[in-house]
């Protein structure tokens, strides 16, 4: 049972490319996001820094299965012993060591997939312990929140939110500019991801963390999704 007067706390790690995310609850902690291959000795930096005991990491949330999302995912969950959840349309191929590959919508991001491609697109396999559809209720892990899915970005894309008012939607939108934000050049279908934005504004969320990006508040994203459709 959680206590009432237990603040739940998010914290930001600037971690390469994309951030991760540790969500501090009542009874341990949730890591949100593994950043790309090899980062074993970031992450260890990570925890250390935070003054996070991996084996207080009960449950490692993956956002969605881009590279800079999933790379490190099996170093995460071997040091942390914490379990691994996903969406389903990606539970597969993280147990087979792929990649959810990257949907480029103009040419600059055509040319960083080949780059990427050319250095390969395998990484260490894990398997998922949870796989979830479309929604699942965070309560057992200590936390008054619940993970829904918000495909548009990527098929396997799903987004945090939680009751005190914060959400982290992983890579639906980007900043582009201090409290300006934008699709980026990677994404599967823009009529989804804004079926997906409008999905999260119905939770009235206050602050919004951004995988690229800091944060945001509803009336950016609201702004955002206003001037857009």
């Amino acid at each position: 049972m959680m206590s009432e007067d237990f603040e739940i706390k998010v914290t930001p790690i600037k971690f390469g490319h994309a951030n991760i995310y540790l969500i501090k609850t009542e009874s341990g902690c949730i890591l949100v996001d593994a950043g790309m291959p090899n980062k074993n000795k970031e992450l260890d930096e990570a925890f250390r820094k935070e003054g996070v005991d991996p084996k207080s990491v009960q449950l490692i949330i993956l956002t969605h299965g881009h590279l800079d999302h999933v790379g490190s995912a099996a170093y995460a969950q071997e040091i942390t012993g914490g379990k691994i959840l996903c969406q389903r349309s990606f539970s597969q191929d993280l147990a087979d060591g792929k990649i959810e590959t990257a949907v480029s919508q103009n040419f600059r991001g055509r040319i960083l997939n080949y780059m990427s491609g050319l250095l390969g697109s395998k990484i260490e396999a894990a398997q998922p312990d949870i796989v979830v559809d479309e929604e699942l209720d965070l309560n057992e892990f200590g936390i008054a929140g619940k993970v829904i899915h918000t495909p548009g970005h990527s098929s396997s894309s799903i987004s945090i939110v939680l009751d005190n008012g914060e959400a982290l939607i992983g890579d639906l939108v980007r900043e582009e500019n201090p409290g300006q934000v934008g699709l980026g050049m990677f994404y599967e279908d823009e009529k989804t991801v804004f079926e997906s934005l409008r999905k999260i504004m119905a939770f009235d969320p206050k602050v919004i963390y951004l995988s690229h990006g800091s944060s945001i508040d509803k009336h950016t994203l609201r702004h955002f999704i206003d001037t857009n459709q």
